[in-house]
Protein backbone atom coordinates (compact mmCIF):
# COMPACT_ATOMS: atom_id res chain seq x y z
CA UNK A 1 0.00 0.00 0.00
CA UNK A 2 1.50 3.67 -0.78
CA UNK A 3 1.98 5.76 1.85
CA UNK A 4 -0.03 9.11 1.15
CA UNK A 5 2.09 12.25 1.78
CA UNK A 6 -0.49 14.45 2.45
CA UNK A 7 -3.77 12.70 3.97
CA UNK A 8 -4.99 15.42 5.16
CA UNK A 9 -5.83 17.03 2.23
CA UNK A 10 -7.92 14.66 1.54
CA UNK A 11 -10.41 15.84 3.70
CA UNK A 12 -10.49 19.17 2.55
CA UNK A 13 -13.49 20.68 0.68
CA UNK A 14 -13.10 21.18 -3.40
CA UNK A 15 -12.49 25.33 -1.99
CA UNK A 16 -9.34 24.42 0.23
CA UNK A 17 -7.89 21.66 -1.85
CA UNK A 18 -8.21 24.07 -5.41
CA UNK A 19 -6.10 26.76 -3.23
CA UNK A 20 -3.65 24.42 -1.41
CA UNK A 21 -2.88 22.13 -5.02
CA UNK A 22 -2.28 25.92 -6.81
CA UNK A 23 0.20 27.26 -3.74
CA UNK A 24 1.72 24.26 -3.66
CA UNK A 25 2.27 24.15 -7.56
CA UNK A 26 3.12 27.79 -7.78
CA UNK A 27 6.21 27.28 -5.91
CA UNK A 28 7.04 24.64 -7.56
CA UNK A 29 7.33 26.51 -10.36
CA UNK A 30 10.94 27.82 -9.85
CA UNK A 31 14.33 26.50 -10.74
CA UNK A 32 15.36 23.56 -9.79
CA UNK A 33 17.25 25.38 -6.47
CA UNK A 34 16.95 25.45 -2.36
CA UNK A 35 14.74 28.17 -2.80
CA UNK A 36 11.95 26.68 -4.60
CA UNK A 37 12.30 23.40 -2.10
CA UNK A 38 11.40 26.38 0.64
CA UNK A 39 8.70 27.59 -1.37
CA UNK A 40 6.99 24.09 -1.40
CA UNK A 41 7.66 23.53 2.34
CA UNK A 42 6.36 26.82 3.38
CA UNK A 43 3.46 26.18 1.17
CA UNK A 44 2.56 22.90 2.77
CA UNK A 45 2.75 24.37 6.20
CA UNK A 46 0.60 26.78 5.50
CA UNK A 47 -2.10 24.73 4.58
CA UNK A 48 -1.33 22.24 6.22
CA UNK A 49 -3.65 21.40 9.64
CA UNK A 50 -2.17 22.60 12.73
CA UNK A 51 -1.52 19.90 15.17
CA UNK A 52 -2.29 19.54 18.97
CA UNK A 53 -0.14 21.04 21.29
CA UNK A 54 1.89 18.21 22.53
CA UNK A 55 1.05 17.14 26.41
CA UNK A 56 4.31 15.16 27.25
CA UNK A 57 6.46 16.37 29.21
CA UNK A 58 10.21 16.92 28.48
CA UNK A 59 10.90 13.64 30.49
CA UNK A 60 8.38 11.74 28.66
CA UNK A 61 9.19 13.06 24.91
CA UNK A 62 12.97 12.16 26.22
CA UNK A 63 11.99 8.29 27.05
CA UNK A 64 9.57 8.21 23.56
CA UNK A 65 12.29 9.66 21.66
CA UNK A 66 14.67 6.83 23.03
CA UNK A 67 11.77 4.39 22.23
CA UNK A 68 11.30 5.28 19.04
CA UNK A 69 15.08 4.95 18.03
CA UNK A 70 14.82 1.37 19.51
CA UNK A 71 16.55 1.63 22.68
CA UNK A 72 15.61 -0.55 25.75
CA UNK A 73 14.11 0.56 29.08
CA UNK A 74 17.45 -0.37 30.00
CA UNK A 75 20.02 2.01 27.74
CA UNK A 76 17.10 4.82 28.53
CA UNK A 77 18.07 4.41 32.29
CA UNK A 78 21.71 4.42 31.83
CA UNK A 79 21.41 7.49 29.31
CA UNK A 80 19.32 9.60 31.43
CA UNK A 81 20.69 8.24 34.92
CA UNK A 82 17.22 7.03 36.35
CA UNK A 83 16.47 3.98 37.26
CA UNK A 84 14.27 1.57 34.97
CA UNK A 85 11.42 0.96 37.27
CA UNK A 86 11.10 4.79 36.42
CA UNK A 87 11.69 4.66 32.88
CA UNK A 88 9.12 1.76 32.56
CA UNK A 89 6.26 3.73 35.24
CA UNK A 90 6.70 6.40 32.83
CA UNK A 91 6.47 4.67 29.50
CA UNK A 92 3.26 3.61 31.02
CA UNK A 93 2.15 7.24 32.54
CA UNK A 94 2.51 8.25 28.60
CA UNK A 95 0.75 5.07 27.25
CA UNK A 96 -2.55 6.15 29.42
CA UNK A 97 -2.15 9.63 28.54
CA UNK A 98 -2.26 9.27 24.31
CA UNK A 99 -4.35 6.51 25.10
CA UNK A 100 -1.86 4.22 23.06
CA UNK A 101 -2.39 0.60 23.32
CA UNK A 102 1.52 0.23 24.03
CA UNK A 103 4.84 2.19 23.58
CA UNK A 104 5.01 1.56 20.03
CA UNK A 105 1.77 2.73 19.54
CA UNK A 106 2.66 5.92 21.48
CA UNK A 107 5.82 6.45 19.41
CA UNK A 108 3.16 6.01 16.48
CA UNK A 109 0.86 8.66 17.68
CA UNK A 110 3.80 11.08 18.64
CA UNK A 111 5.79 10.83 15.46
CA UNK A 112 2.38 11.72 13.41
CA UNK A 113 1.71 14.81 15.06
CA UNK A 114 5.60 15.90 14.89
CA UNK A 115 5.87 16.05 18.71
CA UNK A 116 9.03 13.56 17.94
CA UNK A 117 11.94 15.38 16.24
CA UNK A 118 15.21 13.74 17.24
CA UNK A 119 14.73 9.86 17.09
CA UNK A 120 17.06 8.39 15.24
CA UNK A 121 16.71 5.47 12.82
CA UNK A 122 19.21 2.44 13.49
CA UNK A 123 20.64 1.35 10.30
CA UNK A 124 20.00 -2.10 8.79
CA UNK A 125 22.34 -4.83 10.34
CA UNK A 126 24.52 -6.27 7.09
CA UNK A 127 23.19 -9.70 6.32
CA UNK A 128 25.80 -12.02 5.58
CA UNK A 129 25.76 -13.56 2.62
CA UNK A 130 25.23 -17.41 2.83
CA UNK A 131 27.54 -19.76 0.75
CA UNK A 132 26.82 -22.23 -2.41
CA UNK A 133 27.12 -25.89 -1.20
CA UNK A 134 30.30 -26.02 -3.55
CA UNK A 135 32.10 -22.91 -1.93
CA UNK A 136 31.37 -24.16 2.03
CA UNK A 137 32.75 -27.66 0.76
CA UNK A 138 35.90 -26.03 -0.51
CA UNK A 139 36.02 -23.88 2.27
CA UNK A 140 35.95 -26.79 4.93
CA UNK A 141 38.18 -29.12 2.70
CA UNK A 142 40.90 -26.43 3.16
CA UNK A 143 40.10 -26.41 6.97
CA UNK A 144 40.55 -29.44 7.45
CA UNK A 145 44.27 -29.25 5.57
CA UNK A 146 45.64 -27.18 7.33
CA UNK A 147 44.26 -28.20 10.62
CA UNK A 148 45.79 -31.83 9.89
CA UNK A 149 48.71 -30.52 9.09
CA UNK A 150 49.06 -29.10 12.40
CA UNK A 151 47.99 -31.80 15.02
CA UNK A 152 46.25 -30.94 18.48
CA UNK A 153 46.14 -27.06 17.00
CA UNK A 154 42.94 -25.49 17.57
CA UNK A 155 41.78 -23.12 14.80
CA UNK A 156 38.42 -21.45 14.51
CA UNK A 157 36.71 -22.77 11.27
CA UNK A 158 34.28 -19.81 11.15
CA UNK A 159 31.41 -17.52 12.64
CA UNK A 160 27.71 -18.53 12.44
CA UNK A 161 23.97 -16.87 12.35
CA UNK A 162 22.64 -19.02 15.00
CA UNK A 163 23.68 -21.06 18.51
CA UNK A 164 21.88 -24.39 16.92
CA UNK A 165 24.25 -23.61 13.58
CA UNK A 166 27.27 -23.55 15.38
CA UNK A 167 26.61 -26.35 17.33
CA UNK A 168 25.47 -28.67 14.67
CA UNK A 169 28.23 -27.58 12.75
CA UNK A 170 30.40 -28.62 15.52
CA UNK A 171 28.88 -32.09 16.47
CA UNK A 172 29.21 -32.88 12.36
CA UNK A 173 32.91 -32.12 12.51
CA UNK A 174 33.40 -34.18 15.78
CA UNK A 175 30.98 -37.16 13.98
CA UNK A 176 32.87 -37.24 10.60
CA UNK A 177 29.40 -35.84 9.16
CA UNK A 178 31.53 -33.44 6.62
CA UNK A 179 33.02 -35.46 4.18
CA UNK A 180 36.43 -33.02 5.04
CA UNK A 181 36.71 -34.07 8.54
CA UNK A 182 36.00 -37.69 7.86
CA UNK A 183 36.59 -40.37 9.86
CA UNK A 184 34.80 -39.77 12.62
CA UNK A 185 37.46 -38.90 15.62
CA UNK A 186 40.11 -37.40 13.61
CA UNK A 187 38.77 -34.12 14.59
CA UNK A 188 37.55 -32.49 17.73
CA UNK A 189 34.62 -29.19 17.31
CA UNK A 190 33.20 -26.74 20.01
CA UNK A 191 31.07 -24.34 19.66
CA UNK A 192 31.66 -20.67 21.66
CA UNK A 193 29.91 -17.53 21.97
CA UNK A 194 32.52 -14.80 20.57
CA UNK A 195 33.87 -11.32 22.09
CA UNK A 196 31.80 -9.71 19.01
CA UNK A 197 29.09 -11.81 20.43
CA UNK A 198 28.67 -14.16 17.44
CA UNK A 199 28.74 -17.69 17.57
CA UNK A 200 32.08 -19.37 16.40
CA UNK A 201 33.29 -23.16 16.01
CA UNK A 202 36.73 -24.19 16.47
CA UNK A 203 38.00 -27.28 16.08
CA UNK A 204 41.22 -29.36 16.15
CA UNK A 205 43.07 -32.61 14.23
CA UNK A 206 43.52 -35.33 17.01
CA UNK A 207 44.12 -38.03 14.59
CA UNK A 208 46.97 -40.10 13.92
CA UNK A 209 49.54 -38.36 11.07
CA UNK A 210 50.34 -39.49 8.27
CA UNK A 211 54.17 -39.21 7.03
CA UNK A 212 53.05 -36.49 4.73
CA UNK A 213 50.56 -34.63 7.17
CA UNK A 214 52.88 -35.09 10.05
CA UNK A 215 53.38 -31.99 12.78
CA UNK A 216 54.90 -29.02 11.08
CA UNK A 217 58.70 -28.31 12.49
Amino acid sequence: MTTLTFPWAREYDADQLAAFTEDLSSAASGDNDLATLDAIEQAIARHAPTPPPCPLTTRQIDILTDAASGETSESTARTLGISVHTVKAIKVDLCAQLQAHNITHACTIAMHYGWLTDYRVPPPKPTSRRRGPVANRSSHAARASRLRRKPGVEAVIGDYSSRNTAYGTARSITAGELSAYAPAGDFQARAYLSASRRWAVAARYIGTPTTQEGPAS
